[in-house]
């Protein structure tokens, strides 16, 4: 084996775990309360407006808490604060800025969440769905 077949699979086996963790990372949602260290907020003397960095879990379980951890970037001098623009009545932000919430039965089918971020500088908006499953499914 040459010098350039050895970079060739090294550039493959690092780009393959780039893509791993990119599509599983998106895919971790916290099942015990052991697993929500809270929520992590970046601070940038340039972000203009404060923002969501990661996506939302799309599926939630009926009778099953589901949790959004969201990772913050706010301006330097602002306090965060998430509120809802729109979304299910069982989902809420809790005082440690952690959406969470347990659908029932009745809860099962697809949401539109809009959740907006603050930090008393700026604000902006993000839109996701999540999709309420019965468990036998």
């Amino acid at each position: 084996m040459n010098i350039g077949d050895t970079r060739r699979a090294i550039a493959v086996v690092v780009f393959s775990l780039i893509l791993l963790v990119s599509v599983l990372s998106p895919l971790y949602l916290p099942k015990g309360e052991e697993d929500v260290k809270g929520v992590d907020i970046q601070r940038d003397i340039s972000a203009q407006y404060p923002y969501i960095t990661n996506l939302m879990p799309n599926i939630a379980y009926v009778d099953e808490e589901y949790v959004f951890v969201p990772r913050l970037v706010i301006s330097e001098f602002g306090n965060p604060v998430i509120t809802f623009k729109q979304g299910p009545s069982w989902l809420r932000v809790d005082e440690e800025l952690i959406v969470r919430g347990t659908p029932q039965m009745e809860d099962v089918g697809t949401y539109k969440v809009v959740l907006r971020v603050e930090d008393g500088i700026g604000s902006s908006e993000m839109t996701d769905y999540i999709i309420v499953q019965s468990n036998e499914e």
